[in-house]
């Protein structure tokens, strides 16, 4: 039971290293470690984009209204629309934890929403979460109702259900990624108050994915699990969990199985289907006619081609129709006839906005049963939306601020052209400045950007695995990625532009590469620096021929000669050795560099003013002990320093000296990165989860 997604590794080194993920409980001590607030209470103002949606992990419809539904996200918390998908509102700003995993709505009062946080889709790129929430006035407002830390459920509840014969009897399936958490199914038979780890397989660790009651049977419950070897695969109660038995009639071998979802037909409940995945592939679609008592492989070799399915695993049946099914991994696939004849019904490499065209990743569907025919499907482009059961596809993520941003960079010719790579959407731009304009301008999971000082439409975009992009309004768009023929290729790399000559920039591998001719050729300038990803750099303002270069092994490196020439490890034993998230230079002054360092239990902000030869600890402690990921350093006020990272934005006027809480009205999101806009002094944010944000300064 291992995570699969290479951002994972770019996630841990950033917030855990060297443990798999670090406890909830150091993010919310840091979020509320008192730094004085700068004066007049900061009003940060969301700029987008809320034209194009970012992971989305789950949703609920109102029993009785099909317009009305909640959706909840990788890393923005729950949003709820009142018309299908057309408009949408956020729900969550400052609750402890904005990482939602799943949703379940009372049967009985569908004004009682519970939220499980933490995703549970086997990426690990996200925060882990808090417990269980709960909402008594339809999401209007949430109470942390089952805390993790108190009731002993996992961190990462992605499965979340309510026994439509009794409203005090809930279920909650979750996964861990750190040995010795909790994970597995949990019941509470007093409406969330308490719960019981359900010992399926014994005390031994185990992974819920699944969990249905059956609408009809009193009593009756399906759940999946993944453990090693034999447990795996699907469980049944019919005594409302106090005994459960192994499924098997018809299934595959327990040691083949992984992530398996399950969906019971609403108009004939005994009818279950199960998605089975197997080392990321589909092992197949099974039907059970009898309630799980026996079982068929319906899928045949259609799904030969399907991927990533422990990470986007979702199936659902039509609410009249027991043999129309619609389920997916990348992609969304569909029978009308229980598996007799499978068809593809979407195309993730469709042009945006095409019929065939809805986001790769699905994680969740619905088909309300007031409407047969609407589909909703979340997935990592906001909500897509079916109104004919599968064959025509619009999305519905106007107002669904919920892209998890790795960067942000903003035209100094003009503050309105804003850019950031965001997972799974490429890299996303407004020429306007305002949140409903964004389009994209590369694909991929979107990573840096760079933009010419001196010409806008002179920029560079890359994506993962050292992909480089290059714009020029006399050729358009060009791939000018270097040459590196290493396999193990940073996941996200950064490029800096030179400030004096716009045609050379710099990028890095576990090497340093340049490119004197905007891109067309590079060259490597450094040998392998210290055997881990490059993770920024910095070419001086003051003075191009001075390079800064960080490393995740939390090394830093110089060159004063452009980069013919580098130092050894210049980070001294006062820097702590963990990733290095910035270096960067004063505009009047290469000499004086700042390094941000990431992790918890250490400190995050250090000063030299001699070329990086010695260090200072300008953290001191006055900032939250969480991961520092960026900073941003004004020409117009050379002692002013902003930093960002996951306890929000601060910044000191005096060299980090002092510090003020410039977090204010932002969202309990990580914050990754921060631009200061000379000529219209504002101060650009980028978040993980809630898209980017934009603040007036000075």
């Amino acid at each position: 039971m291992t995570t699969h997604k290479a951002r994972s590794a770019w996630f841990q080194a950033r917030e855990a290293w060297p443990e798999r993920e670090a406890p909830v409980e150091l993010l919310l001590r840091a979020r509320a470690e008192a730094v004085t607030p700068a004066p007049a209470g900061e009003q940060w103002a969301p700029v987008g984009p809320s034209n194009i949606g970012g992971r989305m992990t789950c949703v609920v419809c109102h029993p009785d209204d099909p317009d009305r539904l909640w959706a909840g996200a990788a890393g923005g918390g729950v949003w709820r629309s009142s018309d299908g998908g057309t408009s949408w509102e956020p729900r969550w700003h400052s609750e402890p934890s904005l990482n939602v995993g799943s949703l379940a709505v009372d049967p009985g009062n569908p004004d009682v929403l519970y939220c499980g946080t933490g995703e549970a889709n086997l990426s690990a790129d996200s925060h882990a979460g808090v417990g269980v929430l709960r909402s008594l006035d339809a999401g209007d407002t949430w109470e942390l109702f089952a805390p993790a830390d108190t009731t002993g459920l996992p961190r990462r509840i992605g499965a979340l259900a309510v026994d439509p014969f009794d409203s005090a009897h809930l279920l909650a399936g979750g996964v861990s990624h750190v040995r010795g958490e909790a994970s597995g199914l949990f019941v509470s038979t007093d409406g969330g108050r308490t719960w019981t780890r359900q010992p399926l397989v014994g005390p031994a660790r185990y992974w819920c994915h699944a969990v249905r009651f059956h609408p009809r049977r009193p009593g009756w419950i399906f759940v999946t699990i993944a453990a090693n070897g034999s447990p795996t695969g699907i469980w049944r109660s019919r005594d409302g969990g106090v005994t459960w038995e192994h499924l098997a009639g018809g299934l595959p071998d327990p040691d083949l199985i992984g992530r398996t979802s399950l969906a019971l037909a609403p108009s004939d409940p005994d009818v279950v289907y199960a998605l089975v995945e197997s080392g990321g592939k589909v092992l197949d679609v099974y039907r059970s006619d009898d309630a799980g008592d026996g079982w068929k492989a319906i899928g045949g070799a259609h799904f030969a081609d399907e991927r990533q399915m422990s990470y986007g695993n979702t199936i659902v049946v039509h609410p009249e129709n027991p043999g129309w099914v619609l389920c997916g991994g990348v992609d969304l696939h569909r029978t009308t006839d229980g598996g007799g004849h499978w068809e593809q019904v979407t195309h993730w490499d469709d042009d945006r906005g095409t019929s065939r065209y809805a986001h790769a990743d699905h994680h969740a569907l619905a088909m309300p049963a007031g409407r047969p025919g609407l589909v909703y499907d979340l997935n990592d482009g906001g909500m897509d939306v079916s109104t004919d059961g599968g064959t025509t596809w619009e999305n519905r993520s106007n107002g669904l601020a919920t892209n998890m941003f790795y960067d942000v960079e903003v035209a100094a010719e003009t503050g309105a052209f804003i850019a950031g790579g965001a997972q799974d959407n490429g890299t996303l731009a407004t020429l306007d400045g305002t949140a409903g304009s964004y389009f994209e301008l590369s694909g991929g999971d979107g990573g840096w950007v760079v933009i010419d000082r001196a010409d806008s439409d002179h920029l560079f975009t890359t994506a993962q695995h050292m992909l480089v992009f290059r714009h020029r309004s006399a050729d358009g768009w060009k791939r000018v990625s270097p040459p590196e023929a290493d396999a193990a290729k940073p996941w996200m790399v950064f490029v800096a532009m030179d400030p004096a000559t716009a045609t050379t920039l710099v990028t890095g591998s576990k090497r340093v590469w340049r490119t004197t001719d905007d891109g067309d050729t590079w060259q490597p300038v450094s040998a392998v620096l210290d055997g881990s990803d490059i993770t920024t750099i910095d070419i001086a303002r003051a003075d191009s021929r001075r390079i800064y270069v960080g490393t995740e092994n939390g090394g830093v490196f110089r060159s004063t000669d452009g980069g013919a020439t580098w130092s050894g490890n210049l980070a001294s034993t006062v820097l702590p050795g963990l990733t290095v998230t910035r270096v960067s230079s004063r505009a009047d002054n290469a000499e004086v560099v700042y390094a941000t360092v990431a992790n918890f239990g250490n400190r995050h902000v250090f000063r030299s003013a001699d070329g990086g030869v010695t260090w200072t600890d300008v953290d001191r402690g006055d900032l939250p002990d969480a991961p520092v990921l960026s900073m941003a350093l004004p020409s117009a006020h050379p002692d002013r320093i902003y930093v960002c990272g996951d306890a929000g934005v601060f910044v000191s006027d005096d060299e980090g000296a002092t510090w003020a809480n410039l977090t204010g009205t932002l969202p309990n999101v990580t914050v990754v990165d921060l631009v200061y806009h000379e000529t219209d002094r504002t101060l650009t944010a980028a978040t993980y989860g809630r898209s980017i944000w934009r603040l007036v300064v000075d």
